[in-house]
């Protein structure tokens, strides 16, 4: 009896071990599997989530010392105080499932990473029970399972990497046998925003003239790209990719990937600029796009934005086209209201009057890139007016959100965010009545350019809001940019979370519009 006893509470104590390592690994999911991602987000918490660790482990011990020193003498003293570990745990574990905007996403990499860190959690709890079984005091070791928690989960994942790494190709061999077989019109859009807005845009204009099949939302890594073919692409006349980046090199692989014969640039700024370290590393890889084209290729520029405009200059084999004013395609006369945007639209010479629900000022440029590209492709320009026409609003990207409330009016804006992008958001908050709040926690990943931008993005938002609703360890900069800005402090108020920010919405019972500009996943404070 004894023994099953001892193995009943092994059982239990790995998995409450693994239960408390899925925050490490949604973290690991969030950072591209990298472990370097559970450190940086670690530092940014000021190392909270790393002392919880610690704390259950200094808890679960100094339960169990106390309670085998008083109690040594009883048959089953070591029983109980493994106990004291198991009920810590169990806390801990419910009080991670209730934090978190992000839920871990258990594909098949997270699962096999789960059977690895199960299999070792039993190796670490055999290997305590068998060197400590005959003694109470000993035992409790088993707390040191509360702060081998998050390595163990780091390990697993980086022992499986070689493994993943041989999955990932036989997915890669999959979905470039397959665009091998179609022949698909391929056509890559990168960018540091605006990518899917884009992609929603360009895709629209080609269904009006064949057969399309784009990467699904934010599908933009190779893994996503390959699902997205392997699942879904069925002899489509085009594919239309989206291509992230986080480092130099990133858009050169996917295009390993897929082979694009044209492309959009949409924009070069500071988004990612932590990983990216420069700027001119941004411009470098959003123009391994440029320099995978083939010689007949196009790539097409958007020179309303300075980062883009000056790739023109750079040499590659493909032909490059580039929008804007004193080009073939450009806009004139933007206008924008509650039921979208609308301007004309020039090209070649003709003018096109366009109405689209999609907000911002953004907009027009956008359209333009992605016109100028289905013109080389040959959609007749009727065809490219209607699908502009067609569009309907992206989630999480200014797009209006509908209320119960007639007086309160909601922008949704708070997939990521950028300086840029903001701008363009406050911009079409100030096309609407009653009074101005913003949600935000301010920008992230923009490195030693971050302070800066969110101090300026408090002013912009002096100069357009009544509220400031700020939330998270960026609130102090935007805080100091908007007081700077005219904004009065009893206006800015700042939230540990957004759903306290929300809350707080209430309050004001006045008409508003209320911007949510950006929302942080889990692995960013």
């Amino acid at each position: 009896m004894d023994f099953y006893i001892s193995v009943a509470l092994i059982a239990v104590s790995v998995g409450l071990s693994v239960a408390a390592a899925l925050p490490i690994i949604k973290i690991l999911q969030l950072s591209g599997y990298k472990g370097k991602g559970v450190f940086a987000w670690w530092k940014a918490t000021k190392y909270d989530v790393l002392i919880r660790y610690i704390a259950l482990t200094a808890f679960s011990f100094i339960a169990m010392i106390v309670y085998v020193g008083c109690f040594e003498f009883y048959e089953y003293a070591r029983y109980c105080a493994v106990a004291f570990y198991i009920v810590l745990a169990i806390v801990f574990v419910a009080s991670c499932g209730k934090s978190g905007a992000n839920s871990l996403k258990y594909t098949g990499r997270v699962k096999r990473i789960i059977v690895l860190l199960l299999i070792l959690d039993l190796a670490v709890g055999a290997g305590i029970a068998w060197a400590v079984y005959y003694s109470p005091y000993f035992q409790t070791l088993t707390a040191a399972y509360g702060i081998l928690t998050p390595f163990i989960a780091i390990l697993s994942t980086l022992i499986l990497t070689p493994l993943e790494k041989l999955i990932n190709r036989k997915y890669i061999k999959l979905a470039k046998a397959k665009l091998d077989e179609y022949k698909p019109t391929v056509i890559g859009i990168t960018g540091s925003y605006g990518k899917t807005t884009a992609k929603n845009i360009l895709r629209a204009m080609l269904s009006e003239f064949g057969s399309v099949l784009a990467t699904p939302g934010s599908f933009n890594t190779p893994m996503g790209v390959c699902k997205t073919i392997n699942d879904n692409y069925k002899g489509e006349k085009y594919f239309i990719a989206e291509l992230g980046a986080r480092y130099v090199g990133d858009i050169k692989e996917l295009c390993g990937l897929v082979n694009p014969s044209f492309g959009i640039i949409t924009a070069v700024g500071d988004m990612h600029i932590e990983t990216f370290k420069t700027r001119e590393n941004v411009a470098k890889t959003k123009f391994e796009l440029a320099e995978s084209l083939p010689e007949d290729g196009f790539i097409a520029l958007n020179g309303y934005n300075e980062g883009s405009r000056e790739l023109k200059n750079r040499q590659c084999r493909c032909n490059t086209i580039l929008v804007g004013e004193n080009t073939d395609v450009y806009y004139d006369g933007v206008t924008i209201g509650c039921d979208g945007t609308s301007f004309d639209l020039y090209i070649g010479g003709e003018k096109h009057a366009v109405t689209t629900k999609l907000l911002g000022a953004h907009i027009p440029e956008l359209v333009c890139v992605c016109a100028a590209l289905a013109d080389k492709l040959g959609v007749p320009h009727d065809k490219i007016v209607c699908g502009i026409s067609k569009l309907e609003p992206v989630e999480h990207r200014l797009c209006l959100v509908p209320s119960a409330n007639n007086s309160v009016t909601v922008i949704d804006d708070a997939y990521n965010s950028n300086p840029m992008g903001a701008k363009n958001a406050l911009q079409v908050l100030s096309k609407f009545g009653g009074k101005k709040i913003i949600v935000t926690p301010g920008f992230v990943e923009l490195g030693a350019l971050e302070k800066e931008c969110n101090t300026q993005l408090g002013k912009d938002i002096a100069a357009v809001c009544d509220y400031a609703f700020l939330v998270g360890s960026r609130a102090d900069d935007i805080k100091k940019g908007a007081t700077d800005g005219g904004m009065s402090g009893e206006n800015i108020r700042v939230f540990s979370s957004r759903v306290e920010a929300v809350k707080a919405l209430t309050e004001i019972a006045e008409e508003r519009t209320v911007l949510f500009e950006n929302d942080l996943p889990d692995n960013i404070k």
